[in-house]
Order: C-alpha cells, then sequence, then structure tokens
C-alpha cells in the first residue's frame, strides 16, 4: 500500500471547504431579498413598530388618502409636493383646493412641482392661478420624483422597485418620519426646484407652424429676410409674427423671446 500524499489531501479538503463556504456566503446574502415580500407584510401589519423605525408603509388607496389627508392637514410651517403625473383629474383637483388653500390660510409656505403638460391644461391651470394668487409658488419641470413633504418631519413617497426605481403600484406608499430620510427627500426636491420654470397658470402659447419656423430660422442664427425667404413669406409677416409672439411671452427683444423658446423645447 502506497502512502497517501498529504499534500494532495490538504489541497483537496481546503478547496472543499472553500467551495462550500462560497456556496453558504452565496445564500445568506439572497436572505434579504427572498424575504423582502414577508417583511413589507409584516410592517404594513404591524404601523406602530414601522412608526417607531421611522418607516410606515401603506397599501390601498384610501388608507393613504386618508394619512395624507392627516398629514396635511397638520402643516403649519411648509408644504412641499412634486406630482410627476401630469394633469390630475378633476375629483382629485376639488379636493386639493380645499386642502390646499387650508395650508395657505394657516400661514404656512406652499411650493409645488408639476410636469409641463399641466400648462396646457384648463383645470390644472385655474388651479395654479388660485393657488399663486393666495401666495403658493408653482414651477414645472422635466424630471423629478414623487413626493409630498410636511414641515419637514414627515414625507410621503412612492414604493419604488430596487432595479428599476419605478413605482411599484398607485396604491402603495412609504411615510417616512426619520430626520435623516425625510432630509434627503426635501434635498432631492430643492434640487429638482432649482431645475425647474416658475408658472403662475398662465397658459401655455400655442404657437402655430409659421412660429415655430420663424423661431428656428432666427435660433440658426438668420437674419429676419432670411427667415422670410427660407419660409416662402414676407418680411412683414415675420415682423408680424414676431410682434405676435413677443406679446404672447411677454417677451420684450428678440433675445429674450429666442431664450423663452429654448427653455420650452428643452422641457418637451
Amino acid at each position: 500500500m502506497q502512502p497517501l500524499d498529504v499534500d494532495g489531501a490538504v489541497q483537496y479538503w481546503q478547496a472543499s471547504l472553500i467551495k462550500m463556504a462560497g456556496s453558504f456566503l452565496a445564500e445568506a446574502q439572497s436572505v434579504p431579498y427572498q424575504l423582502t415580500e414577508m417583511a413589507s407584510a409584516y410592517r404594513a401589519a404591524r404601523p406602530e413598530s414601522s412608526r417607531r423605525t421611522g418607516i410606515e408603509f401603506l397599501s390601498g388607496l384610501d388608507v393613504i388618502n386618508d394619512r395624507l389627508e392627516a398629514l396635511v392637514n397638520s402643516c403649519t410651517r411648509e408644504l412641499l409636493t412634486a406630482q410627476p403625473s401630469g394633469p390630475r383629474p378633476a375629483d382629485l383637483l376639488a379636493v386639493s383646493y380645499q386642502r390646499d388653500l387650508g395650508v395657505l390660510k394657516r400661514g404656512a409656505r406652499m411650493r409645488t412641482i408639476y410636469l409641463p403638460t399641466v400648462r396646457s391644461d384648463g383645470p390644472t391651470a385655474r388651479w395654479a392661478t388660485t393657488m399663486t394668487e393666495q401666495g403658493a409658488e408653482i414651477r414645472t419641470g422635466r424630471t423629478f420624483g414623487r413626493a409630498i413633504i410636511v414641515d419637514r418631519r414627515a414625507a410621503v413617497i412612492p414604493v419604488l422597485d430596487p432595479w428599476t426605481v419605478q413605482e411599484v403600484a398607485i396604491e402603495k406608499a412609504v411615510v417616512v418620519t426619520s430626520e435623516t430620510l425625510v432630509a434627503a427627500v426635501v434635498g432631492s426636491f430643492e434640487r429638482d426646484w432649482a431645475h425647474s420654470e416658475a408658472w403662475d397658470g398662465a397658459p401655455e402659447p400655442e404657437l402655430l407652424a409659421i412660429h415655430a419656423g420663424i423661431l428656428a430660422c432666427l435660433a440658426r442664427g438668420m437674419e429676419q429676410d432670411g427667415a422670410a425667404a427660407e419660409l416662402g413669406v414676407s418680411r412683414r409677416t415675420v415682423t408680424n409674427r414676431l410682434a405676435e409672439l413677443k406679446t404672447m411671452t411677454r417677451s420684450e427683444t428678440v433675445a429674450q423671446l429666442l431664450y423663452w423658446w429654448a427653455k420650452r423645447e428643452l422641457q418637451r
């Protein structure tokens, strides 16, 4: 009988243990993901536990709306809202009138971000006009996250998919009360606010094809005569249309008009 190669046995034994350890480590790392749904269901069933951690999971539109109404009705200093879903239905706007006016009448500051598409929506424009007349500030921006922040002490945000960072469902939300987490949501809102454009409810000017054509020519550095020749119209037509655009956009110069148009195109 030949003696066993001890070095070979050691290497084999060591490799086997390392392989087993790697398998156990991979399984351990997957445990949180495997139990995500179970943990969410537990937190949803025990909201008092969630509130102690500063994170409260809500499920169901009625539950979300009731919790949101209570929070907003308690607002005394500042209400920040970001609504990235475009124009809201008339019934939601009707509720918003009473709720938001109540916030403003209590002396709280209110700032709201919408998508640019609301500028051409009549009901939302009327809401914006009413709110700005009462002291609210409204802006429109291209991309931002949904959030409602009350007095910088609580924030209502959607539940996001960890991989796509998209909202999981409209009937799921999270109330955050942890100071650190609320501060993070506020910081995100402030960055989005800084990149948004002020809006007082004035309707978005409707550009005719000739308007857009003239602006495109001028933006390329052409003079008005050149724009008229390219578009096949008279110089007088170009002058009159530019005058219309200045009135519609409250611009005093062509440079201001082009600046307005560039911002408008960027937000589309």
